[in-house]
């Protein structure tokens, strides 16, 4: 019988199939190749988060402040600078102030030592005064805030000249990592009350939370006098079950004594709160914020 010529090329396709498969092991008795499995992932640790440069530059630059300074009154070399960073600071960031009242005493002493660093100076507080430095040889004391957070401005805000240099200050300890927080520890530089706390409501909602999920933890037929704060049962379990919501919205969290620290995004500021009401209640409405820490404190 004749062939076609597209029959024996099929034929030929057919042949070339059958030999393809017995050399690579799909007739006969040859043995498999083996399948390996894959590796397994390489388990990594996370970087630590990395810390906040210095709030001064400037201040880096100078050996620590001396203890044993002696202050006294002279002619004051800093003064205009000191004028006009806080005028700069009054417009640039108008939420700070209220005229010439300070409504966050934490944020305006940062921003201000931000502003005299681009001067070059170097500026501390200890939460009262100003301290102002070009040098080690000296630094001059400003008192910028009344007793009521009104600005100081000129003469009636300087205060002493002291040689050598009293800043700038020692640097206190770095607090530990907290546990689960994406956030590196922070120390604050000043701190202060404002008129309400940024994160007051969510420590409130956490609150209403807990008393909806943890009833046990509540005596609900006993409250503080005038008020509607329930007798906390265990004040240990209250004060974690409010600190567990809390992280579980991406807070960073700390406990210190009576009262609880707050953070979130950033290190720019911490806040502090207090939660229970005569170590025997609960703590609510606007009250249970205290104040305002800048940077982080923790």
């Amino acid at each position: 019988m004749r062939l076609s010529a597209n029959t024996f090329a099929g034929l030929t396709l057919v042949g070339l199939a059958v030999l393809s498969l017995s050399d690579c092991g799909g007739g006969g008795n040859s043995p498999s190749a083996p399948v390996q499995s894959p590796a397994p992932p390489v388990a990594t640790t996370p970087p630590p988060p990395t810390p906040a440069p210095p709030v001064s530059a400037a201040c880096t630059k100078l050996p620590p402040g001396s203890t044993a300074a002696s202050c006294r009154a002279e002619s004051p070399d800093f003064q205009s600078q000191v004028d006009e960073a806080i005028r700069t600071l009054q417009g640039q960031q108008p939420d700070i102030f209220e005229g010439n009242r300070v409504l966050k005493p934490g944020a305006f002493y940062v921003e201000l030592i931000k502003l005299l660093d681009r001067q070059g100076l170097c500026a501390a507080t200890d939460g009262e005064e100003l301290g102002v430095a070009s040098a080690a040889s000296y630094n001059e004391q400003y008192d910028v805030l009344t007793a009521r957070s009104e600005l100081r401005f000129g003469p009636a805000s300087y205060m002493v000249t002291c040689s050598p240099s009293a800043i700038p200050l020692p640097a206190p300890a770095m607090p530990p990592q907290q546990a689960g927080c994406p956030l590196a520890p922070s120390r604050e530089i000043a701190c202060g009350r404002e008129p309400e706390g940024k994160f007051y409501g969510d420590v409130e909602a956490a609150i209403s939370q807990v008393l909806k999920d943890k009833p046990e933890l509540f005596d609900f037929t006993d409250f503080a006098p005038g008020t509607d704060f329930v007798r906390i049962l265990d004040m240990d379990a209250y004060t974690k079950a409010v600190l567990d919501v809390l992280i579980s919205r991406g807070f960073c969290v700390v406990q210190d004594g009576e009262e609880i620290g707050v953070k979130k995004g950033s290190n720019t500021s911490s806040e502090y709160y207090d939660i229970e009401f005569a170590n025997k209640y609960i703590r609510r409405g606007s009250g249970i914020y205290r104040l305002s820490c800048y940077p982080a404190s923790f």
